[in-house]
């Protein structure tokens, strides 16, 4: 297994995270649950630990695909810059859900205005989150590109 391969297997995970946070949320907000929210709050947390793994192997990734032919660095590098936004985002929503996880000890309410804001948060990220997965996919991917019409 390469860089490239360990980098193809953790990156959706990152993305399924983020996307399970906001429908657990969506579904802690429905039943009013405070355990709900809680670990909502920990799937934010674990999932920004996922993202740095993920941007760490990026460049071993990124070293192999330039040995294909055809994949070079102006194709490479809307993914980085995707990526790195990406992953800042998730990195910040996983601090800020640790603060609503200690902060909330003591009020229910920061604990609900601490879910909220990682809700939004993960919401805006998932904008990145397209982005950097297209950009990725078309690193290889040349199918995705719109270049002729089917008929």
């Amino acid at each position: 297994m390469n860089g490239a391969h360990l980098h193809l297997i953790l990156c959706h995970i990152p993305i399924i995270g983020a996307g399970f946070t906001i429908l657990l949320l969506l579904f802690a907000f429905a039943q009013k649950s405070k355990e709900l929210k809680r670990t909502s709050l920990w799937f934010a947390v674990i999932t920004g630990a996922a993202a740095l793994v993920v941007y760490l192997t990026g460049d071993s990734a990124e070293e192999v695909a330039k040995l294909i032919p055809g994949i070079t660095e102006t194709i490479i590098e809307p993914h980085e810059e995707y990526a790195l936004f990406y992953f800042i985002s998730l990195l910040l929503i996983g601090c800020i859900a640790l603060a609503g996880l200690f902060l909330s000890r003591a009020s229910s309410s920061a604990l609900h205005k601490f879910a909220v804001l990682v809700f939004v948060l993960n919401l805006l990220a998932t904008i990145l989150a397209v982005k950097t997965g297209y950009t990725g996919g078309k690193i290889r991917h040349t199918e995705i590109e719109n270049t002729t019409t089917v008929k």
